[in-house]
């Protein structure tokens, strides 16, 4: 798929929001100290300038804006939750899907 340069401005913005909303949330554990806590400090007020962005997308195409979000939230939370040992075979299943989309839906529904 060849994305046009509203689609990537698009994706480049919502990825920059939910950087934005998952660094914040560090601030609020045991890890916020040091260098890490002087990095944060230098890149969330750089990630926020983009949330003016991500708000006027929002406000403009707020149900497509919320569910394409939504779906990158998800897949980012789902493949982070994977150790990164086992990163090869969820290769293997995305290329196996891009190979044959309906055999793995098939596959996908007879295990979910």
């Amino acid at each position: 798929m060849v994305m046009t340069t509203i689609d990537k401005i698009t994706h480049a913005i919502i990825i920059n929001e939910i950087a934005a909303n998952a660094n914040h949330e560090i601030k609020f554990t045991p890890y916020y100290k040091g260098l890490l806590k002087n990095r944060l400090n230098q890149l969330l007020p750089e990630l926020y300038k983009c949330s003016e962005d991500y708000d006027s997308l929002f406000n403009n195409k707020e149900e497509s804006t919320k569910t394409v979000y939504d779906i990158y939230n998800e897949y980012i939370k789902t493949i982070s939750s994977i150790p990164i040992q086992e990163c090869e075979n969820i290769t293997l299943i995305i290329k196996a899907y891009r190979k044959d989309r309906e055999a793995m839906e098939e596959v996908i529904n007879k295990i979910l």
